[in-house]
């Protein structure tokens, strides 16, 4: 019996989040959890937490812990928004730009160890695969 796509797609994704997590934790001091909150701040500087949790597709609660320790490591910046003390925006410090850099290098490094077996094409149409299925489960 043939293991059903789901199933394998929760495979590869928890095996990809396990070697990065633990790649990032070794060369960064950083686990996957805060490099994710990390790398949506630079994408949307100044970005509110509730639209971090909203890219993420995560809990508010959850990305507050993050932003916490990402704080605490000098790696951003939570501030205040005017007439909403309730709200909080975030941006990376000059720490924190190095940090997503060396991330994202060992990020690169840690995927081309799984995928880098599969041929460009193969590659280039797993993503637009991957970008489909992804559009339609938003939906």
């Amino acid at each position: 019996m043939t293991p059903r796509l789901y199933w394998q797609i929760h495979q590869l994704a928890f095996l990809l989040e396990k070697r990065a997590d633990e790649a990032l934790k070794t060369q960064v001091g950083l686990g996957f959890a805060q490099y994710k909150v990390l790398e949506a701040i630079g994408r949307n500087m100044l970005a509110k937490q509730n639209l971090v949790a909203e890219l993420l597709d995560q809990t508010e609660a959850s990305v507050s812990r993050q932003v916490k320790i990402l704080e605490k490591k000098g790696l951003i910046i939570v501030g205040t928004v005017m007439h909403n003390r309730r709200a909080r925006e975030l941006s990376l410090t000059e720490r924190g730009e190095e940090a997503l850099r060396h991330c994202e290098e060992t990020l690169d490094l840690a995927q081309s160890a799984v995928i880098g077996g599969l041929s460009y094409q193969e590659q280039r149409h797993f993503q637009e695969l991957f970008e489909r299925m992804l559009t339609k489960a938003r939906q």
